[in-house]
Formats: C-alpha cells, sequence, structure tokens
C-alpha cells in the first residue's frame, strides 16, 4: 500500500467528487492534509468528519482564480504544518461546464473567459504559489486532475477540452524547469467519474449503458482516481515527473467494444 506517512498535502476543489475523496484517502494513508474549496462550509463538514475520525486535518477557503486567496492558503498550510510536500489539484466546476460549454462557434465569450479563468488560469496560480514553496524546500510533487478531454476529442467541450489541455502541456512544461530542483509534476486525466455532477445520468440506466460502452473497464470512482494520485505524491513515484497519466479504465484506448473482423467478410 501507498504510505503517505506524515506528508502535508494540499487538495483544492476538496468539497465534493475526486477532490473530496483525495482528503480522504490521503488520510487514510497517514499525510497531513489541508482540504480547501470555495464551498467553504461543505469543506469544513468534511474535515470535521475526518477529524472526527482522529486524522490531521484542517480546512481552508480557498478561491483559485484569486492569486491573493491561493497565496494564503499556501501560507497559512505552512504556518500551520511548517511545510508543503504535496499538491492534488481538481478546482473546477463540471457543473458549470455541462450546462454551459459548447463547440467554438456558438462560444460565448463569457462562457470561454469562465472556463478557462476557472481551469487553467487557476491551476496556473495555484502550481506558481506551491511551487514556490516547494522550490524553497528542494522538495514536493504536484499532481493536477486534467481529463481525457485533453487527449482525445468530444464534441461540444470546446472551452474545458483546450483549457484542460493547457493544464496538460503547462504540467509538462513546468517540470522541465523544476524537477531539476526537486519538485515533480504529473496530470491525471481520467474518464468519466462517479462524481456527484455526473449522477444525473449515470445513475440512470438508459443514459449509463451507452457511457459504460466507451469503457473496457466498470467506470471509475473518485477514490480510484484518488489512490492513483496517492502514489504520485508518495515516494514510491520518485522518477515520475512531466508525465500525463490516463486513469480512464480504458476509455481513450479503443474506438469501440465492436470486433470488426466479425463483421468484415474474407470471402474471396
Amino acid at each position: 500500500m501507498t504510505s503517505l506517512k506524515d506528508k502535508v498535502i494540499l487538495v483544492t476543489g476538496a468539497a465534493q467528487g475526486i477532490g473530496e475523496a483525495g482528503g480522504q484517502v490521503f488520510c487514510q494513508q497517514g499525510a497531513k492534509v489541508v482540504v480547501s474549496d470555495i464551498n467553504d462550509d461543505r469543506v469544513a463538514e468534511n474535515a470535521r468528519e475526518l477529524s472526527a475520525s482522529g486524522y490531521d486535518v484542517l480546512a481552508m477557503k480557498l478561491d483559485v482564480t484569486d492569486p491573493e486567496s491561493v497565496a494564503r492558503a499556501v501560507e497559512g498550510t505552512v504556518s500551520h504544518h511548517g511545510r508543503l510536500d504535496g499538491l492534488f489539484h481538481n478546482a473546477m466546476s463540471a457543473k458549470y461546464v455541462n450546462n454551459n460549454d459548447t463547440d467554438v462557434t456558438n462560444l460565448s465569450d463569457e462562457v470561454w473567459h469562465h472556463i478557462v479563468g476557472l481551469t487553467l488560469t487557476g491551476t496556473f496560480n495555484v502550481m506558481r504559489a506551491v511551487g514556490r514553496q516547494m522550490l524553497e524546500q528542494k522538495s514536493g510533487s504536484m499532481v493536477m486532475t486534467a481529463t481525457v478531454d485533453a487527449l482525445i476529442a468530444q464534441a461540444g467541450v470546446d472551452a474545458y477540452s483546450a483549457a484542460k489541455g493547457g493544464v496538460v502541456s503547462l504540467v509538462r512544461s513546468a517540470a522541465a524547469s523544476l524537477s531539476p530542483q526537486g519538485v515533480r509534476l504529473n496530470s491525471i486525466c481520467p474518464g468519466f467519474v462517479t462524481t456527484p455532477d455526473q449522477a444525473s445520468f449515470l445513475e440512470d440506466p438508459q443514459r449509463r449503458k451507452p457511457i459504460e460502452n466507451m469503457h473496457l473497464m466498470d467506470i471509475a470512482t473518485p477514490e480510484d482516481v484518488a489512490e492513483y494520485a496517492a502514489f504520485l505524491l508518495s515516494d514510491a513515484a520518485r522518477c515520475v515527473t512531466g508525465a500525463t497519466h490516463l486513469v480512464d479504465s480504458g476509455y481513450s484506448t479503443f474506438k469501440g467494444k465492436l470486433d470488426v473482423r466479425d463483421q468484415i467478410s474474407t470471402d474471396k
């Protein structure tokens, strides 16, 4: 089992979904966790539940689009724990993307700037502040949650795909600069995940079936993604950096569950 014993890890987007699962998994593996989110009531409740189970966890309000808010979260973490060993960055609004993103010809300026601002610029804000602290320590690991949509096309999510594609590239470029100084960076690209924001269609058997057919294995849970992040944050991954990790149940691996040999006549 991966061990994060005594590592100090900041989790963004920890109110629900993958970020919430990250806080839980990292605590279970012995980390000292700071859970953060713009939804401070929900993230505080999550922290109370973890603390009641005996874990070392602290809650903070964090708006990743506000550099000052990000700086306060990093400074607060270091003030409380003395260091910052890991970052698991998830802050994003899937609900907003699902309800507003579209193809490039129909995208409004407002939607484009909101999604790019939250997803890509928000990542930049967090990576910059955390990176400065980790460079002082000459150690640390950052894991950014991206998406398979950054790598393969999905119609109708052009702003989201572009923003997350930028996250993947930013991670790779930043790793080239920071990893020789002891700071590792990696991105995780999930496919569909059973988060609350996806529940409306994943809990409907008729809508879930075609989505299941796009995966070779079970649709991932938030805990599945968080467990992989835990590995990347641990010393077991000390030689892993600048990489894009597909945690997508085979979503990006194949065209469909159809053996074309059964459909093509071989008669001459």
